[in-house]
């Protein structure tokens, strides 16, 4: 055998073996990419499903808190509408017709059971009607030594009935709180059927 079959048949053994370990090592890098794929396809597959999931926690989440401050809304509605309704009753009621208006606080007087002290009222009703007030008393009880005062109050209507150091408050404002939390529910029924 001349050295040219020798050489020629290492570099044929050598060609072979390097195609062999060449072909095993692309196998086996196919086999690792293979599987890495299959990792990867199985992860990106659990992320968009725990996506899912997160971005429907996080929409039930986001509608249920906007539910709640929907609801906070309306009700701070409701409520302001009954509290107008309310400051809508001290009106009606101080602008009552005078002599209806004048029976009214003198019954509020009498149902105080007290006899005697100073009427104090806002500076506009204590000129209008205070006097019309003091002798209507007169009239109701006889006995009544039930004066007006010359102090007046800020107050939107009514009275403060001074009795020594004691106040007896007879203001609009004072019944219709009074009324309040009777009333709420049938202000809330009528307005929000």
């Amino acid at each position: 055998m001349s050295i040219d079959k020798i050489t020629s048949k290492i570099l044929s053994d050598a060609e072979a073996s390097a195609k062999e370990v060449t072909d095993e090592a692309k196998a086996a890098s196919d086999a690792i990419l293979e599987e890495a794929k299959k990792k990867a396809d199985e992860l990106t597959k659990n992320a968009v499903e725990k996506g899912a999931t997160e971005k429907e926690k996080l929409i039930t989440r986001r509608r249920a808190v906007a539910d709640i401050d929907g609801r906070k809304i309306i009700l701070d509605q409701k409520q302001q509408l009954i509290a107008e309704c309310f400051d809508k009753a001290v009106g009606k009621i101080t602008s009552m017709d005078k002599e209806k208006y004048v029976d009214f606080l003198a019954g509020i007087v009498k149902k105080t059971g007290v006899s005697e002290g100073e009427l104090i009222m806002n500076p506009k009703e204590s000129a209008e009607i205070g006097p019309a007030l003091v002798a209507r008393l007169k009239e109701i009880m006889p006995e009544s030594g039930i004066t007006l005062s010359g102090e007046t109050r800020n107050i939107k209507g009514g009275f403060m009935l001074k009795n020594g150091s004691v106040y007896i408050n007879g203001t609009v404002e004072a019944l219709i709180d009074e009324a309040r939390d009777e009333l709420v529910t049938e202000v809330a029924q009528v307005l929000f059927q």
